[in-house]
């Protein structure tokens, strides 16, 4: 089990994929095939060869459950770390000196692989590259299809028992010609095999082909949201989701209300009304560099080529980045750049032309790393002033939906931290796609966004790509009761804790 604070520490390498160095892919090995450099004592290489070990077997459960290549590189990269605390700190600067074992050789290999990131190639190319991986990392896109619903009526699932929350729901269901179905809690169903089962009986009953999920904060969990798959995946044989879901959520009942209130009022987007933003962020060191720029620009382009003029903030966190001569220039139209005061530095807030443009913007597509607090290199809450009216937001970020009462790892010491979907959902937003846990980023935001573009609804377009994801598996098992300070490796349940929240049955953008 790995332990909560090297999980946090890695969020950022995990986050939509990572590609490691020469030294990483090696794990514990490489510090000791160093050891005539490094003058390990025999009782250092003892407890590596323990480490390499132990390594080896959590790598090989990994491998069979199925892990993605970056997250097999995580359990090595971990048992290296762990190797390097063996070591004095004299060993340690030692072991850091460019040259050790093919350290240039994977920076050449880096740099070549980032190369291809830089190259912004048009949707038609991604769907059929040159060659696999032409476009650099991240660049493959999921497939999906058409899986109709078991039926045509709309529901709403809540554990509410607030007065405020409640009304709002029940005007939402009247104005769907939908019903209210009410939980005793949400959060807790999962253990419950006769509520499941009776939830599920009503779900058949009722034929959906909307199902809105409306939970309290406490009962938005993980768990909670690998039970509505395997509730909706079991509504006839095939193994499928069978309506269209999303979530309907706000910090509190009165900000639910509001969310309602516009959602009712909500008019279909004109294709040609749309103005979108994109933000990317360079913000690793190895061949992964670029590739949010290169998804900020993707997006930018799309919308170049049909007329729209959309503007790209562009963010790099670390100051070596503008230093390097394959750094893009950002000083071309269309570009807003944020630049670093120092090495390593997460902006506090955004430039003025970023909050220009987003403040102006009704659709935000968002590529960088993400945590509790951090978003795209910038704190969260520089969102906090962000009139996000009536917009649709679509984050291929790491933990911008993530529960406050999580099941995955414990998070206790981060419920202060405002998740960014709250931001935007309590700022004015109408639909937002994110993710609970590690996110995949472009690769499951476009095809979800694609199908919004293309005039389905939220749920359809959120459906289709959980299928695509789901492909006739069975949904994962529900994480343990109590996390407490780890969290399950290896985790195969992370990849479908991709979540929509708003109204499934909004039609959001008109067709083109």
């Amino acid at each position: 089990m790995m332990k909560l604070v090297p999980l946090i520490a890695l969020l950022f390498l995990f986050c939509g994929g990572t590609i490691f160095s020469q030294q990483e892919r090696q794990g514990a090995q490489a510090v000791l095939k160093d050891s005539t450099r490094l003058s390990l004592s025999s009782s250092q290489q003892k407890k590596i060869r323990g480490i390499i070990s132990k390594t080896a077997g959590k790598f090989n459960e990994a491998s069979k459950a199925g892990l993605r290549a970056e997250q097999l590189a995580a359990i090595r990269l971990q048992g290296q770390n762990e190797a390097l605390r063996t070591l004095t700190p004299e060993q340690v600067k030692l072991w850091k000196q460019p040259g050790a074992t093919g350290e240039n050789n994977a920076r050449n290999a880096d740099d070549e692989i980032a190369s291809r990131s830089l190259i912004i190639p048009t949707i038609a190319e991604l769907k059929n590259p040159p060659s696999r991986g032409a476009f650099g990392p991240s660049a493959d896109l999921i497939n999906t299809k058409p899986h109709p619903p078991v039926g045509q009526s709309y529901l709403i699932v809540t554990d509410h028992n607030d007065p405020i929350a409640l009304k709002a729901l029940e005007k939402l269901a009247r104005v769907r010609g939908g019903e209210v179905i009410h939980v005793e809690n949400l959060g807790e169903l999962h253990r419950e095999e006769s509520g499941s089962e009776i939830l599920r009986d009503q779900l058949i009953k009722k034929s959906p082909r909307f199902v809105a999920i409306a939970p309290t904060i406490e009962s938005y969990r993980e768990n909670l949201h690998l039970l509505v798959l395997k509730l909706l995946t079991s509504l006839d044989s095939d193994p499928e989701l069978d309506a269209f879901p999303g979530y309907l959520i706000a910090s509190d009942p009165e900000h639910l209300e509001a969310l309602v209130e516009r959602t009712i009022q909500y008019r279909v987007l004109p294709f040609d009304a749309i103005k979108p933003v994109s933000i990317g962020a360079i913000e690793d060191a190895n061949s992964l560099r670029y590739r949010s720029y290169q998804k900020a620009k993707v997006i930018q382009k799309m919308f170049g080529d049909d007329g729209n003029k959309s503007p790209a903030i562009i963010l790099t966190t670390k100051k070596s980045h503008t230093l390097r001569k394959d750094f893009p220039d950002l000083s071309g139209p269309g570009n807003i750049s944020m630049l670093p005061a120092s090495e390593r530095h997460t902006f506090r807030e955004l430039s003025g032309k970023a909050m220009d443009a987003l403040n102006q913007n009704n659709l935000l597509f968002m590529f960088g790393h993400g945590t509790t607090s951090r978003i795209c290199g910038t704190q969260i809450s520089a969102f906090s002033e962000i009139d996000f009216s009536n917009e649709v937001v679509f984050c291929g970020s790491c933990m911008s939906a993530t529960p406050y009462a999580a099941d995955r790892l414990d998070l206790s010491q981060k419920r202060d931290e405002k998740r960014f979907a709250f931001h935007a959902m309590d700022n004015g937003a109408v639909m937002l796609f994110g993710h609970m846990g590690l996110c995949g980023g472009f690769p499951k935001v476009f095809p979800m966004a694609e199908l919004t573009l293309e005039g389905h609804s939220a749920g359809e377009a959120y459906q289709r790509l959980m299928n695509g994801l789901i492909k006739g598996r069975a949904i994962p098992d529900f994480y343990p009761a109590d996390p407490g300070k780890s969290a399950r490796q290896p985790d195969p349940a992370n990849g479908l804790l991709y979540v929509l929240w708003g109204d499934p049955a909004l039609v959001l953008i008109g067709k083109k």
